[in-house]
Parts: C-alpha cells; structure tokens; sequence
C-alpha cells in the first residue's frame, strides 16, 4: 500500500512504528482471507463478498468490496474505504496498517509476509484480531475498526455492511 498525496495512506510517523514493533514482537498470524476478487486470495476464497459502505457526516457515501466469513464476521478493506474515514498508515518495511482513530489507534503487522495476522495493538495493548492482506489491500474486521474510527456499524445483513459517521 504505497503512501499517497491527495488523501489516501501516509507513512506512518515514529510512535505509530513504535506500536507496529510491539505487533512484531507478539506474532502474527495463521491462516488466510482475500480481496476482490476472493479467487486471488487463498484465506477469503471460501468468504462471501459483501457490499461495504462508509457513509461520512457530510452525507458522501463510499462503496467497496469486503467479505464474511463462515463465522459471521465481516472483514472491510482499509485501501479505498477506510481511509476515508480517518488516517489510515502502511508502513512497507514493517508490513504494518495503523487506524487513527479521534481516541484510539489500532496497528495491525503481517509477521514474514503473512497473508493473516490474530494479533493487533490496539492503544498499546494485544488483542486478538484476525485480519487478512491480500496483495496491497488490507481487511479489518468490520466491528473493531468502526470502534477504532468511531462509526456505527450496520450489519452484515443481506450481503452488505454500512459504517456511519456519528
């Protein structure tokens, strides 16, 4: 996820590497799940794809593929959706996504290149996660990054998921 100029993902600064290296040190994942289309992406080849929208306070409404797996939980991608609803970071080097949130701060590193990762630092805490990279996009669960970005969270219902600015 390279780092973009007019919005879009940014190189992290110093303290959000910081939590990235305690991601590195307590482990990435395990097993995998993809993007659109699922077929390139062994861990979501079996997760049923979901309409993803954010709609912002400004009424703007921002569609995107995302994916629910046989568990229920609906995985949204970060690159193209989520990034539009707060400051979004890829660090390269440390195969690490970070969410800035008004109050919280969520990273999330793909240990070796893994395609899934089961750990997060969420406010400089471990929680168990699971998210999944495939390619030069991320996926989140839907519930722990509407809690990080401070959204509301519709669904998943009828093969869509709604995140609203509140």
């Amino acid at each position: 996820m390279p780092a973009g100029r007019g919005g879009g993902l940014r190189t992290a600064p110093r303290w959000v590497a910081l939590l990235a290296l305690g991601a590195a040190v307590l482990g990435g994942g395990t097993p995998t799940v993809s993007p659109a289309p699922a077929a390139g992406c062994p861990p979501l080849a079996e997760a049923e794809p979901l309409t993803v929208t954010v709609r912002g306070k400004d009424g703007r409404a921002y569609g995107a593929t995302g994916y629910r797996l046989g568990n229920g939980q609906a995985l949204v991608p970060v690159r193209g959706l989520l990034e539009g609803a707060g400051p979004t970071y890829w660090d390269e080097p440390g195969q690490t996504v970070s969410l800035l949130g008004p109050r919280d701060v969520l990273s999330v590193h793909f240990r070796g290149g893994r395609a899934e990762a089961r750990t997060a630092i969420l406010n400089g805490k471990p929680v168990a996660v699971y998210a999944v990279r495939c390619g030069a996009q991320v996926f989140l669960p839907a519930d722990l990054a509407a809690a990080v970005l401070q959204l509301d969270l519709a669904g998943p219902y009828n093969g869509r998921v709604e995140l609203i600015a509140q």
